[in-house]
């Protein structure tokens, strides 16, 4: 459903959306038009939605969507934001938090583990494992979390590091990921 305002043109009215009209009036370039397009494809690759040990994690991506859309769709909500928070500019600083946020939980539902490994003084070589985050100033991807999965040649299995083990790192990286948003959404 998108809410309509009527804006007049030269010589006719024509409808647009209430992002569109906002933008429009206060002379603000238009932020990305195909916001619907991009909230509703998260492309996932496989179908992590199967994963019931994500539920909580896909609870949380549709209410932070349906928060996002609502705001995006109701006049109310932006002139509120202008009213109370000064000015329009506010508006697009609001639509990018919602979009930061939106990228997090994706990132936490599908994220990627990098390994690598790192000596210490004495020389002992250590495996890490590291994942990524969403930078809240611009919304790039950084290297935030990591893990030390234990001395390289005790955790190594014939070069490769067993599957047991990616697993229990995986659901580690996914709880600090967890606490981190939890910490920045949700307390």
């Amino acid at each position: 459903m998108e809410i309509l305002d009527l804006v007049i043109g030269s010589s006719s009215l024509f409808a647009i959306k209430a992002t569109q009209a906002f933008f429009f009036f206060f002379g603000m370039p238009l932020p990305e038009d195909k916001w619907e397009d991009w909230v509703n494809d998260d492309g996932f690759k496989g179908k992590p939605w199967l994963n019931k040990s994500k539920k909580y994690l896909f609870d949380e991506l549709s209410l932070a969507k349906k928060e996002f859309k609502d705001f995006l769709s109701s006049n109310e909500l932006m002139n509120e934001t202008v009213s109370e928070n000064g000015g329009a500019k506010v508006v697009n600083q609001y639509i990018q938090a919602h979009v930061i946020r939106i990228k997090k939980i994706r990132l936490i539902i599908q994220f990627k583990v990098y390994y690598n490994v790192s000596k210490n003084a004495y020389g002992t070589r250590y495996l890490l494992a590291k994942s990524c985050w969403i930078d809240n100033q611009d919304g790039k991807v950084i290297k935030k979390f990591s893990r030390v999965v234990g001395q390289e040649e005790q955790v190594k299995k014939g070069g490769k590091v067993p599957s047991n083990i990616i697993k229990e790192i995986e659901k580690e990286l996914e709880k600090a990921m967890w606490s981190e948003y939890f910490s920045e959404y949700k307390s």
